[in-house]
Protein backbone atom coordinates (compact mmCIF):
# COMPACT_ATOMS: atom_id res chain seq x y z
CA UNK A 1 0.00 0.00 0.00
CA UNK A 2 1.42 3.39 -1.03
CA UNK A 3 2.08 5.71 1.90
CA UNK A 4 0.98 9.37 1.70
CA UNK A 5 3.79 11.77 2.52
CA UNK A 6 2.93 15.23 3.82
CA UNK A 7 6.03 17.30 3.12
CA UNK A 8 4.61 20.30 4.97
CA UNK A 9 4.31 18.30 8.19
CA UNK A 10 7.80 16.87 7.75
CA UNK A 11 9.25 20.35 7.14
CA UNK A 12 7.48 21.67 10.23
CA UNK A 13 8.80 18.84 12.42
CA UNK A 14 12.27 19.41 11.02
CA UNK A 15 12.14 23.13 11.83
CA UNK A 16 10.90 22.45 15.37
CA UNK A 17 13.75 19.98 15.89
CA UNK A 18 16.25 22.77 15.18
CA UNK A 19 15.18 24.60 18.33
CA UNK A 20 15.07 28.40 18.36
CA UNK A 21 14.23 29.41 14.76
CA UNK A 22 12.55 32.41 13.12
CA UNK A 23 12.16 33.25 9.42
CA UNK A 24 11.32 36.68 7.98
CA UNK A 25 10.79 38.12 4.50
CA UNK A 26 12.58 41.13 2.99
CA UNK A 27 10.16 43.47 4.77
CA UNK A 28 11.07 41.94 8.16
CA UNK A 29 7.63 40.30 8.42
CA UNK A 30 7.48 37.00 10.29
CA UNK A 31 6.96 33.98 8.04
CA UNK A 32 7.59 31.23 10.57
CA UNK A 33 8.76 30.74 14.15
CA UNK A 34 9.25 27.62 16.22
CA UNK A 35 7.66 27.04 19.62
CA UNK A 36 11.05 27.39 21.31
CA UNK A 37 11.58 30.78 19.69
CA UNK A 38 8.14 31.90 20.85
CA UNK A 39 8.87 30.62 24.38
CA UNK A 40 12.20 32.47 24.45
CA UNK A 41 10.49 35.81 23.81
CA UNK A 42 7.19 35.05 25.59
CA UNK A 43 5.16 35.20 22.39
CA UNK A 44 1.80 33.49 22.82
CA UNK A 45 -0.29 31.70 20.21
CA UNK A 46 -1.55 32.38 17.65
CA UNK A 47 1.91 33.36 16.43
CA UNK A 48 2.04 36.83 14.79
CA UNK A 49 2.68 35.66 11.23
CA UNK A 50 2.87 38.64 8.87
CA UNK A 51 3.75 41.13 11.60
CA UNK A 52 7.13 42.91 11.88
CA UNK A 53 9.60 40.92 14.00
CA UNK A 54 10.82 44.08 15.76
CA UNK A 55 7.36 44.59 17.30
CA UNK A 56 7.94 41.49 19.42
CA UNK A 57 11.76 41.36 19.60
CA UNK A 58 12.98 45.00 19.72
CA UNK A 59 16.71 44.16 19.67
CA UNK A 60 16.58 41.52 16.95
CA UNK A 61 19.49 41.52 14.50
CA UNK A 62 18.01 39.49 11.64
CA UNK A 63 16.44 42.48 9.88
CA UNK A 64 19.87 44.14 9.65
CA UNK A 65 21.27 40.99 8.00
CA UNK A 66 18.51 41.06 5.37
CA UNK A 67 18.97 44.80 4.85
CA UNK A 68 22.78 44.81 4.54
CA UNK A 69 23.39 41.34 3.13
CA UNK A 70 26.03 40.65 5.81
CA UNK A 71 25.44 37.27 7.41
CA UNK A 72 26.46 36.44 11.00
CA UNK A 73 27.67 32.95 11.81
CA UNK A 74 28.14 31.52 15.31
CA UNK A 75 27.93 34.68 17.39
CA UNK A 76 27.43 34.80 21.13
CA UNK A 77 23.88 35.80 22.00
CA UNK A 78 22.54 36.53 25.48
CA UNK A 79 18.92 36.71 26.59
CA UNK A 80 17.51 36.58 30.13
CA UNK A 81 20.86 35.39 31.48
CA UNK A 82 21.16 32.60 28.90
CA UNK A 83 24.12 32.47 26.52
CA UNK A 84 23.66 30.78 23.14
CA UNK A 85 25.43 30.64 19.81
CA UNK A 86 23.22 32.07 17.06
CA UNK A 87 23.37 32.16 13.26
CA UNK A 88 21.63 34.78 11.10
CA UNK A 89 21.63 33.83 7.42
CA UNK A 90 20.05 34.99 4.16
CA UNK A 91 17.51 32.91 2.25
CA UNK A 92 18.20 33.19 -1.48
CA UNK A 93 16.84 32.05 -4.81
CA UNK A 94 19.76 32.49 -7.16
CA UNK A 95 20.93 36.09 -6.71
CA UNK A 96 17.57 37.19 -5.26
CA UNK A 97 17.25 37.58 -1.47
CA UNK A 98 13.91 36.22 -0.27
CA UNK A 99 14.36 36.79 3.44
CA UNK A 100 16.39 35.67 6.43
CA UNK A 101 16.54 32.95 9.07
CA UNK A 102 17.94 33.05 12.61
CA UNK A 103 18.60 29.84 14.55
CA UNK A 104 20.73 28.64 17.42
CA UNK A 105 23.54 26.18 16.80
CA UNK A 106 22.80 22.79 18.34
CA UNK A 107 26.38 21.65 17.71
CA UNK A 108 28.66 24.65 17.47
CA UNK A 109 31.71 24.41 15.27
CA UNK A 110 33.57 26.87 17.53
CA UNK A 111 36.78 25.28 18.77
CA UNK A 112 37.94 25.48 22.35
CA UNK A 113 40.67 27.94 21.27
CA UNK A 114 38.06 30.21 19.62
CA UNK A 115 35.87 30.12 22.71
CA UNK A 116 38.85 30.93 24.93
CA UNK A 117 39.74 33.83 22.62
CA UNK A 118 36.20 35.23 22.81
CA UNK A 119 36.10 34.85 26.59
CA UNK A 120 39.52 36.52 26.86
CA UNK A 121 38.25 39.48 24.86
CA UNK A 122 35.16 39.77 27.10
CA UNK A 123 37.36 39.67 30.21
CA UNK A 124 39.49 42.48 28.79
CA UNK A 125 36.35 44.56 28.24
CA UNK A 126 35.22 43.98 31.81
CA UNK A 127 38.66 44.91 33.16
CA UNK A 128 38.75 48.04 31.03
CA UNK A 129 35.31 49.16 32.24
CA UNK A 130 36.41 48.51 35.83
CA UNK A 131 39.60 50.56 35.43
CA UNK A 132 38.05 53.37 33.40
CA UNK A 133 34.51 53.76 34.74
CA UNK A 134 32.93 56.97 33.40
CA UNK A 135 36.15 57.88 31.54
CA UNK A 136 36.41 58.16 27.76
CA UNK A 137 38.76 56.04 25.69
CA UNK A 138 41.12 58.82 24.68
CA UNK A 139 39.50 59.95 21.43
CA UNK A 140 38.87 63.65 20.84
CA UNK A 141 37.37 63.69 17.35
CA UNK A 142 34.63 62.03 15.31
CA UNK A 143 33.79 61.84 11.61
CA UNK A 144 31.04 64.48 11.87
CA UNK A 145 33.66 67.13 12.69
CA UNK A 146 35.09 66.98 9.16
CA UNK A 147 33.96 70.15 7.37
CA UNK A 148 33.81 69.78 3.59
CA UNK A 149 31.75 70.09 0.45
CA UNK A 150 34.47 68.49 -1.67
CA UNK A 151 33.17 65.36 -3.52
CA UNK A 152 36.50 63.51 -3.19
CA UNK A 153 36.69 64.05 0.56
CA UNK A 154 32.99 63.20 1.01
CA UNK A 155 33.61 59.91 -0.80
CA UNK A 156 36.60 59.25 1.48
CA UNK A 157 34.42 59.86 4.56
CA UNK A 158 31.83 57.31 3.39
CA UNK A 159 34.58 54.76 2.68
CA UNK A 160 36.04 55.39 6.15
CA UNK A 161 32.67 54.65 7.76
CA UNK A 162 32.57 51.26 6.03
CA UNK A 163 36.23 50.43 6.69
CA UNK A 164 35.92 51.31 10.38
CA UNK A 165 33.58 48.34 10.95
CA UNK A 166 36.29 45.85 9.98
CA UNK A 167 39.37 44.84 11.98
CA UNK A 168 41.83 45.52 9.13
CA UNK A 169 44.93 47.67 9.53
CA UNK A 170 44.51 51.19 8.13
CA UNK A 171 47.22 53.38 6.56
CA UNK A 172 46.37 57.10 6.35
CA UNK A 173 48.39 59.27 3.95
CA UNK A 174 48.34 63.04 4.14
CA UNK A 175 50.42 66.17 4.38
CA UNK A 176 50.92 67.87 7.72
CA UNK A 177 47.72 69.56 8.89
CA UNK A 178 45.27 67.71 6.62
CA UNK A 179 43.47 65.91 9.46
CA UNK A 180 45.04 62.43 9.56
CA UNK A 181 44.56 62.15 13.32
CA UNK A 182 40.91 63.19 13.01
CA UNK A 183 40.32 60.27 10.64
CA UNK A 184 42.20 57.90 12.97
CA UNK A 185 40.06 58.89 15.98
CA UNK A 186 36.93 58.50 13.87
CA UNK A 187 37.88 54.98 12.78
CA UNK A 188 38.09 53.91 16.44
CA UNK A 189 34.84 55.66 17.39
CA UNK A 190 32.97 54.01 14.50
CA UNK A 191 34.34 50.52 15.21
CA UNK A 192 33.14 47.73 17.51
CA UNK A 193 36.14 48.60 19.70
CA UNK A 194 34.85 52.12 20.45
CA UNK A 195 34.41 51.37 24.19
CA UNK A 196 37.91 49.95 24.47
CA UNK A 197 41.27 51.81 24.71
CA UNK A 198 42.45 54.18 21.99
CA UNK A 199 46.20 54.68 22.38
CA UNK A 200 48.48 57.01 20.40
CA UNK A 201 52.23 56.81 19.87
CA UNK A 202 54.03 59.40 17.73
CA UNK A 203 57.02 57.57 16.28
CA UNK A 204 58.79 60.84 15.44
CA UNK A 205 58.43 62.37 18.91
CA UNK A 206 60.29 59.68 20.90
CA UNK A 207 64.08 59.16 20.80
CA UNK A 208 65.08 56.04 18.90
CA UNK A 209 66.71 54.41 21.96
CA UNK A 210 63.43 54.71 23.94
CA UNK A 211 60.98 53.81 21.20
CA UNK A 212 61.24 50.02 21.60
CA UNK A 213 60.48 49.99 25.33
CA UNK A 214 57.73 52.59 24.82
CA UNK A 215 56.13 50.40 22.17
CA UNK A 216 56.61 46.90 23.63
CA UNK A 217 57.01 47.65 27.34
CA UNK A 218 59.67 46.20 29.62
CA UNK A 219 59.98 43.79 32.52
CA UNK A 220 61.33 44.64 35.96
CA UNK A 221 65.15 44.73 35.88
CA UNK A 222 65.28 44.76 32.08
CA UNK A 223 67.81 47.60 32.17
CA UNK A 224 69.30 50.15 34.55
CA UNK A 225 66.59 52.56 35.64
CA UNK A 226 63.69 50.23 34.76
CA UNK A 227 60.67 50.81 36.99
CA UNK A 228 59.87 48.29 39.70
CA UNK A 229 57.26 45.91 38.31
CA UNK A 230 58.13 46.89 34.74
CA UNK A 231 55.95 48.94 32.43
CA UNK A 232 53.26 48.16 29.88
CA UNK A 233 54.06 49.28 26.34
CA UNK A 234 51.64 51.15 24.12
CA UNK A 235 50.68 47.98 22.24
CA UNK A 236 49.67 46.18 25.43
CA UNK A 237 47.87 49.28 26.70
CA UNK A 238 45.75 49.16 23.53
CA UNK A 239 44.87 45.47 23.99
CA UNK A 240 41.26 44.96 22.90
CA UNK A 241 41.19 48.42 21.30
CA UNK A 242 43.03 50.51 18.72
CA UNK A 243 46.64 51.71 18.51
CA UNK A 244 47.47 54.74 16.37
CA UNK A 245 51.11 54.79 15.29
CA UNK A 246 51.55 58.36 14.08
CA UNK A 247 54.27 59.12 11.52
CA UNK A 248 55.14 55.44 11.00
CA UNK A 249 57.62 56.61 8.34
CA UNK A 250 59.89 57.73 11.23
CA UNK A 251 60.20 54.24 12.77
CA UNK A 252 63.76 52.82 12.59
CA UNK A 253 64.27 49.76 10.37
CA UNK A 254 65.25 47.42 13.23
CA UNK A 255 61.98 48.20 15.03
CA UNK A 256 59.99 47.73 11.84
CA UNK A 257 60.97 44.04 11.86
CA UNK A 258 59.62 43.62 15.42
CA UNK A 259 56.44 45.51 14.58
CA UNK A 260 55.90 43.22 11.59
CA UNK A 261 55.84 40.25 13.96
CA UNK A 262 53.19 41.91 16.11
CA UNK A 263 50.97 42.72 13.12
CA UNK A 264 51.37 39.17 11.74
CA UNK A 265 51.40 37.01 14.87
CA UNK A 266 49.35 39.19 17.28
CA UNK A 267 51.97 38.85 20.01
CA UNK A 268 54.64 41.08 21.53
CA UNK A 269 58.05 40.42 23.01
CA UNK A 270 58.34 42.52 26.17
CA UNK A 271 61.85 43.96 26.57
CA UNK A 272 63.62 41.67 29.06
CA UNK A 273 60.40 39.71 29.57
CA UNK A 274 58.01 37.15 28.13
CA UNK A 275 56.00 36.93 24.93
CA UNK A 276 52.38 38.08 25.28
CA UNK A 277 49.38 37.69 22.99
CA UNK A 278 47.53 40.90 22.09
CA UNK A 279 44.34 41.81 20.26
CA UNK A 280 44.94 45.23 18.73
CA UNK A 281 43.68 47.02 15.66
CA UNK A 282 46.44 49.13 14.10
CA UNK A 283 46.00 52.51 12.44
CA UNK A 284 49.07 54.15 10.89
CA UNK A 285 49.64 57.65 9.55
CA UNK A 286 52.40 58.94 7.28
CA UNK A 287 53.27 62.26 5.67
CA UNK A 288 55.85 60.58 3.43
CA UNK A 289 55.49 58.35 0.37
CA UNK A 290 56.19 54.89 1.82
CA UNK A 291 56.53 53.35 -1.67
CA UNK A 292 59.45 55.68 -2.34
CA UNK A 293 60.90 54.88 1.08
CA UNK A 294 60.68 51.15 0.27
CA UNK A 295 62.60 51.76 -2.97
CA UNK A 296 65.23 53.73 -1.08
CA UNK A 297 65.58 50.96 1.52
CA UNK A 298 64.25 53.16 4.33
CA UNK A 299 61.06 51.16 4.94
CA UNK A 300 60.49 47.40 4.92
CA UNK A 301 58.47 46.20 1.95
CA UNK A 302 56.89 43.31 3.87
CA UNK A 303 55.73 45.67 6.64
CA UNK A 304 54.35 48.13 4.08
CA UNK A 305 52.06 45.50 2.58
CA UNK A 306 50.98 44.34 6.05
CA UNK A 307 49.93 47.79 7.20
CA UNK A 308 48.49 48.97 3.89
CA UNK A 309 45.34 46.82 3.97
CA UNK A 310 42.93 49.77 3.99
CA UNK A 311 44.41 52.94 2.48
CA UNK A 312 43.08 56.47 3.05
CA UNK A 313 44.61 59.37 1.11
CA UNK A 314 43.52 62.76 2.46
CA UNK A 315 43.65 65.50 -0.19
CA UNK A 316 45.56 68.69 0.73
CA UNK A 317 43.67 71.97 1.18
CA UNK A 318 45.06 73.43 -2.07
CA UNK A 319 43.16 70.68 -3.95
CA UNK A 320 39.82 71.55 -2.29
CA UNK A 321 39.85 75.34 -2.07
CA UNK A 322 36.06 75.34 -2.21
CA UNK A 323 36.20 74.29 1.46
CA UNK A 324 38.11 77.42 2.51
CA UNK A 325 34.99 79.62 3.07
CA UNK A 326 33.38 76.85 5.14
CA UNK A 327 36.52 76.37 7.24
CA UNK A 328 37.04 80.11 7.71
CA UNK A 329 33.48 80.54 9.05
CA UNK A 330 33.96 77.51 11.33
CA UNK A 331 37.19 78.87 12.82
CA UNK A 332 35.67 82.33 13.27
CA UNK A 333 32.75 80.86 15.24
CA UNK A 334 35.13 78.76 17.32
CA UNK A 335 37.51 81.65 18.09
CA UNK A 336 34.67 84.07 18.85
CA UNK A 337 33.51 81.67 21.54
CA UNK A 338 37.01 81.02 22.92
CA UNK A 339 38.26 84.64 22.84
CA UNK A 340 35.03 86.53 23.44
CA UNK A 341 35.41 88.38 20.11
CA UNK A 342 32.66 89.55 17.75
CA UNK A 343 34.11 88.86 14.30
CA UNK A 344 31.30 88.50 11.75
CA UNK A 345 33.29 87.06 8.82
CA UNK A 346 35.87 88.05 6.19
CA UNK A 347 35.41 90.53 3.38
CA UNK A 348 35.67 89.43 -0.26
CA UNK A 349 39.21 90.73 -0.80
CA UNK A 350 40.43 88.86 2.25
CA UNK A 351 38.67 85.70 1.11
CA UNK A 352 40.25 86.04 -2.35
CA UNK A 353 43.63 86.35 -0.64
CA UNK A 354 43.02 83.21 1.42
CA UNK A 355 41.97 81.26 -1.67
CA UNK A 356 45.05 82.39 -3.65
CA UNK A 357 47.51 80.84 -1.16
CA UNK A 358 48.76 77.25 -1.54
CA UNK A 359 48.55 76.36 2.20
CA UNK A 360 51.55 74.05 2.67
CA UNK A 361 50.46 73.62 6.32
CA UNK A 362 46.88 72.89 5.22
CA UNK A 363 43.96 73.25 7.65
CA UNK A 364 46.19 73.69 10.69
CA UNK A 365 47.95 76.60 9.00
CA UNK A 366 44.60 78.14 8.00
CA UNK A 367 43.35 77.99 11.58
CA UNK A 368 46.55 79.60 12.86
CA UNK A 369 46.27 82.34 10.24
CA UNK A 370 42.66 83.12 11.26
CA UNK A 371 43.65 83.21 14.94
CA UNK A 372 46.53 85.57 14.15
CA UNK A 373 44.11 87.87 12.32
CA UNK A 374 41.93 87.97 15.45
CA UNK A 375 44.78 89.80 17.18
CA UNK A 376 44.39 92.74 14.78
CA UNK A 377 40.61 93.04 15.00
CA UNK A 378 38.02 92.43 17.71
CA UNK A 379 34.77 92.94 15.80
CA UNK A 380 33.29 93.30 12.33
CA UNK A 381 34.72 91.67 9.20
CA UNK A 382 38.36 90.65 8.85
CA UNK A 383 40.03 92.53 5.99
CA UNK A 384 43.14 92.09 3.89
CA UNK A 385 45.06 94.28 6.36
CA UNK A 386 44.41 91.71 9.10
CA UNK A 387 46.33 89.11 7.05
CA UNK A 388 49.55 91.08 6.62
CA UNK A 389 51.74 88.05 7.28
CA UNK A 390 49.89 86.03 4.64
CA UNK A 391 50.31 88.87 2.14
CA UNK A 392 54.05 88.83 2.88
CA UNK A 393 54.25 85.04 2.34
CA UNK A 394 52.47 85.31 -1.02
CA UNK A 395 54.64 88.26 -2.05
CA UNK A 396 57.83 86.32 -1.26
CA UNK A 397 56.57 83.31 -3.23
CA UNK A 398 55.69 85.49 -6.24
CA UNK A 399 59.04 87.27 -6.10
CA UNK A 400 60.84 83.95 -6.01
CA UNK A 401 58.87 82.87 -9.08
CA UNK A 402 59.64 86.15 -10.88
CA UNK A 403 63.36 85.79 -10.19
CA UNK A 404 63.24 82.30 -11.65
CA UNK A 405 61.22 83.23 -14.73
CA UNK A 406 63.61 81.79 -17.29
CA UNK A 407 62.41 79.57 -20.12
CA UNK A 408 63.67 76.58 -18.15
CA UNK A 409 61.94 77.79 -14.98
CA UNK A 410 58.65 78.28 -16.82
CA UNK A 411 58.91 74.78 -18.31
CA UNK A 412 59.59 73.26 -14.91
CA UNK A 413 56.62 75.07 -13.37
CA UNK A 414 54.40 73.81 -16.21
CA UNK A 415 55.69 70.25 -15.76
CA UNK A 416 55.13 70.40 -12.01
CA UNK A 417 51.55 71.64 -12.51
CA UNK A 418 50.84 68.91 -15.07
CA UNK A 419 52.17 66.23 -12.70
CA UNK A 420 50.05 67.56 -9.82
CA UNK A 421 46.93 67.50 -12.00
CA UNK A 422 47.65 63.98 -13.26
CA UNK A 423 48.23 62.66 -9.73
CA UNK A 424 45.01 64.29 -8.53
CA UNK A 425 43.03 62.80 -11.42
CA UNK A 426 44.46 59.31 -10.78
CA UNK A 427 44.14 59.68 -6.98
CA UNK A 428 47.89 59.34 -6.47
CA UNK A 429 48.37 56.29 -8.72
CA UNK A 430 51.77 56.99 -10.28
CA UNK A 431 51.51 54.29 -12.96
CA UNK A 432 48.22 55.71 -14.24
CA UNK A 433 49.58 59.26 -13.93
CA UNK A 434 52.61 58.33 -16.06
CA UNK A 435 50.29 56.83 -18.70
CA UNK A 436 48.17 60.00 -18.63
CA UNK A 437 51.27 62.18 -19.09
CA UNK A 438 52.57 59.82 -21.81
CA UNK A 439 55.95 59.35 -20.10
CA UNK A 440 57.78 56.39 -18.62
CA UNK A 441 57.06 55.76 -14.95
CA UNK A 442 60.77 56.05 -14.02
CA UNK A 443 60.83 59.54 -15.59
CA UNK A 444 57.78 60.50 -13.55
CA UNK A 445 59.47 59.35 -10.33
CA UNK A 446 62.57 61.42 -11.19
CA UNK A 447 60.50 64.56 -11.84
CA UNK A 448 58.44 64.07 -8.66
CA UNK A 449 61.67 63.90 -6.67
CA UNK A 450 63.26 66.85 -8.50
CA UNK A 451 60.24 69.14 -8.13
CA UNK A 452 59.51 67.91 -4.59
CA UNK A 453 55.92 67.09 -5.57
CA UNK A 454 53.87 65.97 -2.57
Amino acid sequence: MKQNINFEDIAKEFMESLGVVVIIDTQSRIIYMTEKYAELYNISKPYPIGRKLQEFVPNEGLSAVVRTGKECVEEFFEHDGRTMVINRLLIRRGDEVLGGVAFTSTGSRLTLKQLESKMSFLNKQVQFYRDNYFENTGTKYNIDQIITQDPELKSLIEFTKRAARTRSAVLIHGESGTGKELFAHSIHNLSQRSKMPFVILNCAAIPENLLESELFGYAEGAFTGALKGGKKGKIEQADGGTLLLDEINSMPLQLQAKLLRVVQEKEIQVVGGKTKEVDVRFVFTTNQDLVEMVKEGKFREDLYYRINVVELRIPPLRQRKGDIPLLVNHFIEKLNEELGSRITGVDQKALDLLESYQWPGNIRELENMIERAFNYSNSGELSVEDFERLRLKISIAEKKLENNFTLRGAREEAEKLAILRALKQTKGNKKKAADLLDIDRSILYDKIKRYNVK
